[in-house]
C-alpha cells in the first residue's frame, strides 16, 4: 500500500518535467533565431605614428598626443614590439631618448628596436615613425540592441545575455593570449605586491604613461 503514493509522485514529477521542456520549447521558438553574446576576440594589430620634432629638440604636442594614443590602444607596453625609425638627425636623437623612456615605463628591452636613420625619407615631413605590433583584445559592444523599445520589451531589447560579463573579462585580462589558450599560473611575486603597497603609503605612486622630453 505505501508504494502507490510514491509511484504517483514519481509519475507526476516526470509529467511536469516533460511539460516544462515542452513549454520552454514553445516560448524559445518565439525568440528564434536568438543572437548569442559576442565572445572577445584576439587579433594581431600594427599601428604607426608619424612624429615631428619641435624646435627645442623634443616632439611637438600633436606628435606626443598621437604617440600616447597609439601606445594606449595597443595595450600594455610589455606586450608590444616597438620599432623606432628615424628619418632626420633630430629624429635619430629623439629615437634614442624615446627608447630609454619606453624601457623605463615597462617595455621589454628586446622588444624596443631602434632602426638606422633613413635620411632619404625626410621628404615626407616626418622626423620619426613608431610602429607598435601587439596582440589586441576586441571588447564586445554591450550597448542596448533596441534603445527605442527597451522600456516596453526589456528582455528582447537589451540584447544577448552574458555580453557584459564577457566584456569585463576582456578588459581585465593582462595577457591577451590567455583568451586563446590555457596556461599554468606563475608563482606569486610577493615583492611586487609589497612594493606597490609601500609606494601607495609613501605617496610615491607611479604616474600613468605621459612622455614629456621637456622635463
Amino acid at each position: 500500500m505505501p508504494r502507490k503514493p510514491l509511484f504517483s509522485l514519481l509519475a507526476l514529477s516526470l509529467l511536469l518535467t516533460g511539460c516544462d521542456r515542452h513549454i520552454n520549447s514553445m516560448r524559445e521558438s518565439r525568440f528564434a533565431p536568438y543572437p548569442q553574446a559576442e565572445a572577445p576576440s584576439v587579433t594581431p594589430s600594427a599601428l604607426v605614428a608619424s612624429l615631428q620634432a619641435s624646435g627645442s629638440g623634443s616632439l611637438t604636442a600633436d606628435s606626443l598626443a598621437n604617440l600616447n594614443s597609439l601606445l594606449h590602444a595597443q595595450g600594455r607596453l610589455s606586450k608590444q614590439t616597438l620599432t623606432l625609425q628615424p628619418y632626420t638627425p633630430s629624429g635619430e636623437r629623439i629615437a634614442q631618448r624615446l627608447a630609454s623612456v619606453l624601457r623605463e615605463r615597462g617595455a621589454l628591452s628586446s622588444q624596443v628596436i631602434v632602426m638606422p636613420a633613413r635620411l632619404e625619407g625626410a621628404k615626407e615631413g616626418w622626423d620619426l615613425q613608431v610602429v607598435s605590433e601587439a596582440l589586441v583584445v576586441k571588447v564586445p559592444d554591450c550597448a542596448i540592441a533596441e534603445a527605442n523599445v527597451w522600456t516596453v520589451k526589456p528582455y528582447q531589447a537589451v540584447g544577448p545575455l552574458g555580453c557584459a560579463n564577457r566584456a569585463n573579462l576582456a578588459q581585465m585580462v593582462a595577457d591577451p593570449r590567455d583568451l586563446m589558450r590555457p596556461q599554468t599560473l606563475d608563482a606569486g611575486d610577493g615583492n611586487a605586491a609589497v612594493n606597490a603597497v609601500g609606494r601607495y603609503y609613501d605617496d610615491e605612486v607611479r604616474e600613468l604613461l605621459d612622455i614629456d622630453f621637456q622635463e
